[in-house]
């Protein structure tokens, strides 16, 4: 692994629950076997039903993971930014050993593929990180039982409010800028909404004062407004 990779991964991971409490021997193991992936925009990573033999952790850039439904539309599953990981729950699962999405760059990215075996057989000498991992994919699980909930039950503008809320994340106050991690369309698609839908509810919350829109930047001026959608 090129040394610069290799020093700006360890910074990532040495914080990421998956490897926060793996000592340096360990660390070594999976390094000495880990893969760096450099993408191009709209490089695919993996493809859903490939068989899931490494789980990854983005260095720099995002991964678009989707699915196609039945009629052959693209479903925005998860954008994964940097410093997070991707396809690790699947090394878990004895019944599945495939991905479950396609992965997708959705600008110049490089990730670092690590071997699930591996991994697998370091962790079961370790029951501290088992329970830190157990803690991290269950708020995962909290967080995607939410947002099954969020596209469900709610209506668009709720959706998008939540959305931007979200974002904005626990602190949020008026004046705050949020810059919006991908592009519109790709933000739709993930809240299941058309683009021409987000469009007009971004149109009505400017038209209220509640917010301004630059670009991919968005400025909080009525926080009272987005939370009255809840």
């Amino acid at each position: 692994m090129n040394p610069i990779i290799r020093v700006r991964v360890l910074d990532q991971v040495r914080v990421h629950p998956l490897f926060s409490s793996l000592n340096d021997e360990a660390l070594a193991q999976l390094f000495e076997r880990a893969r760096p992936v450099d993408l191009d925009t709209h490089d695919r990573l993996f493809a859903q039903g490939e068989k899931a033999d490494r789980f990854y952790i983005v260095v720099s850039g995002s991964i678009k993971l989707f699915r196609f439904s039945k009629d052959g539309q693209e479903k925005v599953i998860e954008v994964i930014e940097e410093g997070h990981s991707m396809a690790e729950a699947i090394m878990f699962m004895d019944d599945i050993n495939c991905y479950p999405v396609n992965a997708e760059a959705l600008e110049k990215t490089t990730v670092v593929g690590f071997n699930s075996s591996l991994y697998r057989q370091i962790l079961e000498s370790s029951p501290e990180s088992c329970f830190k991992i157990l803690g991290t994919l269950s708020r995962r699980l909290h967080t995607r039982l939410n947002e099954i909930e969020t596209l469900t039950l709610k209506n668009a503008r709720h959706r998008a409010c939540r959305y931007l809320l979200d974002l904005a994340g626990k602190e949020a106050a008026e004046g705050q800028v949020i810059h919006l991690p991908v592009a519109k369309q790709l933000i739709a698609a993930r809240l299941a909404m058309q683009p021409e839908t987000l469009s007009r509810i971004l149109r009505e919350l400017i038209k209220d004062e509640a917010v301004t829109v630059s670009g991919r930047d968005v400025t909080i001026y009525k926080l009272d407004r987005l939370k009255a959608v809840d």
